[in-house]
């Protein structure tokens, strides 16, 4: 009978100690369910922060993208304005020069060349969008366009009215080149 006694005393203190090892296995899997929930948030978070990051690159890229074209356009449009400007001052003295009255048939062929090659000249600045302002007297003052050289009094016309062109001024496109020198009633 004892040993029966001591058989049921050890299943129940088997038993016992099976219980508490599968409470606290129990007990092991809920704080390894809570240690993969807060890992798979994390993934979940780090993922979401990625994307967001690949996001803000790729408007990065576009924006860089955007200006480089804009800058680019600029170039090819305005890209002639050095050159042009370097040009414009030997062309209108040149032009001056061929205004300029003759008698002589010879001085006259020559005269005639050289408006042949002020033609094309145009027709090139033309082409890339240089275009004389065509300043008239008469015109009214305006400092955007024009550099006023003097300002005469007693001209006979209205006040800031261009009395006289010194310089025919230029555009690019939609800038001034070069300023038109003009001399202004007061």
């Amino acid at each position: 009978m004892n040993n029966e006694k001591d058989l049921k005393r050890e299943e129940t203190v088997t038993t016992e100690e099976n219980t508490s090892e599968a409470q606290v296995v129990k007990k092991e899997k809920k704080d390894y369910k809570k240690i993969i929930q807060g890992l798979e948030k994390q993934l979940s978070d780090c993922e979401k922060e990625i994307e967001f990051q690949k996001g803000l690159r790729n408007a990065d890229i576009a924006n860089l993208t955007k200006k480089r074209n804009e800058q680019e356009a600029l170039v090819k449009k305005y890209g002639a304005s050095n050159l042009a400007e370097d040009l414009i001052k030997p062309i209108d003295l040149l032009k001056k020069v061929v205004s300029t009255p003759t008698e002589s048939p010879e001085v006259q062929n020559y005269l005639m060349g050289f408006k042949m090659i002020m033609s094309q000249i145009e027709n090139a600045f033309e082409t890339n969008g240089i275009k004389a302002m065509c300043v008239k007297v008469g015109d009214e003052f305006d400092s955007n366009f024009h550099e006023a050289n003097e300002s005469l009094e007693d001209s006979g016309m209205e006040s800031n009215k261009i009395v006289s062109v010194i310089s025919d001024g230029y555009m690019i496109h939609d800038r001034v080149l070069i300023h038109a020198i003009v001399k202004v009633a007061k």
